[in-house]
């Protein structure tokens, strides 16, 4: 099994500063504002679908909250982005004037987009791809699409390019899970929050999930744990077979960028917990467990058990995503 290797990658990444890459050869052209489908079916959708998903979470509280004491559960993502983005609109209440962060983001990700015709006074889009030179290119145009002062910065969560207290609202989607030093990105989040700033954080799939390589059960189902189960000759073998990922797909073959690169914080999913609470108050956390990692559990009892006895828990192989509402701890002057 690969633990020792994976543990030596997880030290390393926690102690280095995240890597930054230059603008890539291509430059980004806007997309144009999402088209706006309001019809008497998307409606019924939006207004009864939190409903249902309330009643799907008392039942999946029931099966698995012993599993991560404090969390909400939900197996799949169905309605789980609904409900999180309701949680987090009461949490942050009116965004007129508010200044918004975006790790991970450009201008055509689907978290910008939506931010884009919103009265926010400022929306910082960060990625530590250096995405400038397709701003530069598209400004007036992005100056049309955004009501807000629009910016970017070329930067990482563990060095943030702004100043103290510079934002009110951070919100990160499937960016966490890719950052080695999450402990020093915490602080600097902390640190560039105004007091009673609001994070939104949806990161997933978690290294020790069902395919939380993002891309070895492209050979199927059963192989969903094989970045774990095999040894790291066979493992690297499998992810550079050329042959094989032409088989399954373009998809199948671009994921598996992280993995090569191993950008990954390899972490449990109570140590992000115990990350999050040296900075901030949760808010809501919702933890979803993987569909593919029951039937697996299911199917493969032998490799279940040894996946066990290797030392990892039923949270660590069930959990493959998680969102959090967390806010900036108040500082005790006393």
């Amino acid at each position: 099994m690969r633990l020792t290797d994976i543990q030596t990658n997880k030290q390393a990444c926690s102690l280095a500063s995240q890597p930054l890459f230059p603008a890539p050869g291509q430059l980004l052209v806007p997309l144009p504002p999402p088209a706006k489908q309001s019809n008497v079916r998307n409606r019924l959708v939006e207004a009864v679908s939190p409903l249902l998903f309330e009643w799907k979470l008392r039942s999946y509280d029931r099966e698995f909250g012993h599993l991560l004491p404090g969390c909400r559960f939900t197996c799949g993502q169905r309605f789980s982005n609904g409900w999180i983005w309701q949680r987090f609109k009461q949490a942050t209440g009116s965004w007129d004037g508010k200044r918004v962060l975006l790790p991970g983001s450009h201008f055509n990700t689907p978290e910008a987009r939506r931010w884009f015709g919103r009265s926010v006074q400022a929306l910082h889009l960060l990625d530590i791809v250096d995405w400038q030179p397709s701003f530069v290119a598209a400004g007036s145009e992005l100056r049309n699409l955004c009501r807000a002062g629009l910016s970017f910065h070329h930067g990482t969560l563990d060095k943030l390019p702004l100043p103290d207290a510079s934002v009110d609202i951070v919100e990160s989607r499937a960016v966490l899970e890719h950052v080695g030093n999450l402990a020093a990105s915490m602080a600097e989040m902390a640190r560039v929050l105004a007091p009673g700033g609001v994070m939104l954080h949806s990161f997933g799939p978690l290294y020790f999930a069902h395919g939380g390589d993002h891309c070895i059960a492209a050979y199927g189902p059963g192989h969903g744990y094989d970045h774990l189960l095999l040894d790291d000759e066979d493992y690297r073998r499998n992810l550079l077979d050329e042959a094989a990922f032409d088989r399954f797909g373009k998809e199948a073959s671009d994921s598996r960028y992280w993995a090569v690169q191993g950008i990954f914080s390899y972490l449990r999913p109570r140590e992000y917990l115990d990350v999050f609470a040296t900075h901030f108050d949760f808010m809501e956390c919702l933890a979803i467990i993987s569909p593919e990692a029951l039937d697996f559990r299911q199917s493969r009892p032998d490799l279940w058990q040894r996946l066990q006895q290797s030392g990892l828990d039923e949270a660590d192989l069930l959990i493959s995503g998680m969102s959090v509402i967390l806010r900036k701890k108040e500082i005790n002057q006393g």
